[in-house]
């Protein structure tokens, strides 16, 4: 198996010609980063952080022996407050189905 990033624009990225939707999953991920922010801590998040300023930015992407794939997470960007500068932040792990990245309900992870 091989990994890959590619951008992701609109929600999506494209891949050996087809357009695969991420929509779902970036909708999904962005509420479940905030809300971690939020639970854990709170006061710093909102120190650091725009947090109208998360977007999505780039698909990982793990590849079976075909090149067909399997698995993929997003990786998302979030501006300081005070800095000219950004972080990553990266959304679940989740399956493909069809053309899209659909998140399991069993595969969850978020990281800072």
């Amino acid at each position: 198996m091989k990994e890959k990033e590619y951008s992701i624009v609109n929600d999506s990225f494209e891949y050996n010609g087809k357009t695969y939707d991420c929509s779902y999953a970036i909708k999904r991920d962005i509420k479940m980063i905030l809300s971690e922010a939020e639970e854990s801590h709170k006061d710093s998040f909102d120190k650091l952080y725009d947090r109208q300023s998360l977007k999505a930015d780039k698909v990982s992407i793990v590849l079976d022996e075909e090149d067909k794939p399997v698995f993929g997470m997003v990786i998302y960007l979030i501006n300081y407050k005070n800095e000219n500068s950004r972080r990553f932040a990266c959304g679940g792990y989740y399956p493909f189905w069809e053309t899209a990245l659909f998140p399991h309900p069993y595969q969850e992870s978020i990281c800072w």
